[in-house]
């Protein structure tokens, strides 16, 4: 393998939040890709990928670039146990880039079967550690992401982190990193970026999430390369819904506050949007607070951006922190997982 080579591609269980994404600790997260090619079950709790150019397909992924190739590199080599043949190592080409990833060995080969095939080319959305440990799965996700919370954007990286989804709702986490509002730093919203991952895997939605210091404050300038984006992934997809999630003190007396304007102004006449956010908090014995607490209108915020200049209807949900620490609140944030997840379900049967 070229020495030069200091990118890698990955696509299952090293995904950040994923079961071994620890091995990739030292490595900085730049974007997700998705590469022509298949992704097959293994039936031993991974996937394998096939890299085509010809392929219909797509395998979903990220790319990292390692901060010593060589001794990654080596690490990683065992991870995947090359050495017995399980994977091998290969070089992709993929619009002007080059980076290393992994493909099926010797040892792998009788899973490269059409019915092993995972047709979503995304293992998140097939087998992700959400799916049964979202407590693992969020700890393991905010474990990677604090090395992110203090570092600015480069020439070869993504402020924010752009999972691509098939239902008409986009989640997104402005503040999952820190942000600076008026020059000075204001901290991370903990937690809000695994769940928003947690959310395109549990129900196919789009997600959005920042993952450097935001030199704009995404919830409080327009001119914001977080906006930018999010214009371009709504215009692209037909987003129907915003969901704009955020994090508020445990002080505040309950554990969802819904922001929609003064006078519900940002659903665009949609508010059948709240009495779906209203069932199913009832149905996970999440207490909802009044809509004037945080009606996400004093500022230029995501969710009026949204509403005024992309014609999205969108709300903004301030959660409580006692609900966003699976370290102290497991209980907690199961609930508020599974809140999420149907309140997302039900939109989309509205979407439908």
């Amino acid at each position: 393998m070229p020495a030069k080579l200091s990118k890698v591609f990955v696509y299952g269980t090293l995904l950040q939040g994923e079961l071994r994404s620890h091995f990739l600790n030292d490595c900085r997260l730049l974007k997700t890709l998705d590469i022509p090619g298949a992704l097959y079950d293994t039936k031993r709790g991974y996937p394998a990928a096939v890299f085509d150019r010809r392929s219909r397909n797509k395998v979903a992924g990220e790319l990292y670039i390692m901060g010593n190739p060589g001794n990654k590199l080596k690490e990683l080599d065992a991870v995947e146990d090359v050495d017995s043949g399980l994977f091998k190592k290969v070089i992709l080409k993929h619009n002007g880039e080059e980076f290393i990833s992994y493909e099926p060995g010797s040892l792998l080969e009788e899973c490269v079967n059409p019915i092993n095939q995972i047709e979503t080319g995304s293992w998140r959305r097939y087998s992700s550690l959400c799916f049964n440990d979202p407590i693992g799965f969020g700890l393991k996700f905010e474990d990677r992401q604090k090395y992110l919370y203090r570092e600015s954007s480069t020439s070869d990286s993504e402020g924010s982190i752009y999972i691509p989804g098939d239902l008409p709702v986009l989640v997104t986490a402005p503040h999952a990193s820190v942000h600076k509002r008026m020059g000075k730093l204001k901290r991370q919203e903990f937690y809000t970026g695994a769940l928003s991952v947690m959310l395109h895997s549990l129900t196919g939605c789009h997600t959005l999430y920042s993952n450097r210091l935001m030199e704009s404050d995404p919830n409080y300038y327009d001119d914001s390369p977080f906006k930018t984006r999010l214009s371009e992934i709504a215009k692209k997809n037909d987003i129907k819904c915003l969901i704009d999630l955020h994090g508020t003190s445990p002080e505040r007396g309950d554990d969802i506050y819904p922001g929609a304007g003064v006078d519900k102004e940002f659903l665009l006449g949609q508010d059948n949007y709240l009495d779906e956010l209203e069932r199913a908090a009832a149905l996970n014995e999440i207490s909802i607070g009044g809509l004037d607490v945080f009606p996400a209108a004093r500022q230029m915020t995501v969710t009026k951006y949204a509403a005024r200049k992309l014609a999205v209807p969108a709300v903004q949900l301030e959660i409580n922190r006692q609900l966003r620490e699976p370290e102290k609140s497991p209980a907690d944030f199961v609930k508020l997982v599974k809140f999420l997840k149907g309140f997302i379900e039900n939109l989309s049967y509205l979407l439908s």
